[in-house]
């Protein structure tokens, strides 16, 4: 091997063992100089720009500009860390295929809870660190192994005011029932939320939902079949209900704000029995700042001022039992942990659906095609 490639190859191994934290800053540093390259130069993944900021992967859209304010300011303020952003979507397929080719790019992906269930068994995730991140300041049942809910969100549904305003609907019961409320339904393809609507508008106590009873909920959803048509996104859900394509349309309580004004309140939210999913904050294994950094990272994301900011910039609820009393009025309707909500929803169980979620969204897919 020629001097170059020796060189290359000792850069690569630093970079690395400074990503892992196996070699400190200023060791690196003057591994770089007496080499002669700069930092920002290094190979596999440009280790010396990695630490000095946190990659997000999230959806991209408004989450973008609002995690920045909410989270990425104060983050920076503390630390000097920059908050970057990849918004191709933090699918689990992605996540594993990250992970497993040992180009991780990522911090912190911006998941749902059931996520870290299905990923951190599979061997993908950082454990979070609970001596850094609070368990106090999240749900009891949020905070686990190797993710932890920093927000909420809800599955909900808007009716049409004109066609039941006299007779409104008041729950998932009154959802499928097709007979005393006459006209097209809408529900999420995905299964996330409608297993549980339909398992709750057949009679099954909130409290009482897991394991889910996949047989009963796919016959109470097959029942209202001729009925339903289905979204994949929240602007298709916002597209059937505001060009009247749909009676009813379940939708995620955030969207449902921007229907209610959208269409001039035509269209009303309904919050009793939203199923609350907690939005998850999870760490890929390796990630390129250090778990030191990312886990302060989540413990900002934690505090109240910026889950404050995240639910009027976006919609989100607080998961931090201490900001629940602090919810503006007029976001109370459409927070899922707000008081005028918090007695009325349904608790998804992210484990249930990290360990049978692929299995369920498939025997649902099958049902309504």
């Amino acid at each position: 091997m020629n001097d170059k490639g020796f060189m290359r190859e000792t850069l690569a191994e630093g970079a690395v063992a400074f990503k892992e934290g196996r070699m400190d800053r200023r060791t690196f540093l003057i591994l770089c100089g007496m080499a002669g390259v700069a930092t920002q130069a290094v190979l596999t993944g440009d280790a010396e720009a990695a630490a000095n900021e946190i990659v997000m992967w999230n959806w991209g859209g408004q989450a973008e500009q609002c995690h920045g304010e909410a989270i990425g300011a104060p983050f920076k303020a503390e630390t000097g860390m920059d908050l970057k952003f990849d918004t191709s979507g933090p699918l689990q397929g992605k996540i594993k295929e990250m992970v497993d080719s040992g180009k991780v790019t990522a911090d912190v992906c911006d998941a749902d809870l059931f996520d870290a269930v299905a990923l951190g068994a599979s061997g993908h995730l950082e454990a979070i660190d609970y001596g850094v991140v609070s368990k106090d300041r999240t749900i009891d049942r949020y905070a686990l192994e190797y993710g932890t809910s920093i927000i909420l969100y809800g599955y909900a549904f808007v009716y049409d005011t004109k066609a039941f305003g006299d007779n409104p609907p008041t729950g998932w019961a009154d959802f499928f029932d097709t007979k005393k409320f006459p006209g097209k339904r809408s529900l999420y393809k995905w299964a996330n939320g409608s297993l549980e609507a339909a398992l709750i508008a057949d009679g099954v106590a909130k409290d009482a939902l897991y394991p889910l009873d996949m047989d009963r909920s796919l016959a109470k959803i097959k029942s209202i079949k001729d009925d339903s048509i289905y979204w994949g996104s929240a602007s298709e859900a916002h597209s059937m209900v505001v060009n009247g394509e749909v009676a009813m349309c379940m939708v995620w309580q955030n969207r449902g704000r921007g229907i209610e004004k959208d269409t001039d309140g035509r269209y009303k939210l309904v919050m009793n029995e939203a199923i609350a999913m907690p939005g998850a904050y999870i760490v890929p294994k390796g990630n390129p700042a250090g778990r030191e950094a990312v886990m302060k990272f989540i413990a900002t994301a934690q505090s109240v001022p910026a889950q404050l900011t995240l639910l009027s910039c976006l919609g989100m609820t607080p998961s931090n039992p201490e900001a629940f009393a602090q919810i503006p009025a007029d976001l109370q309707p459409y927070a899922i942990t707000s008081a005028q909500n918090i007695d009325k929803i349904v608790y998804n169980d992210p484990v249930w659906w990290g360990e049978k979620g692929g299995d369920a969204v498939n025997a649902f897919l099958d049902a309504i095609s």
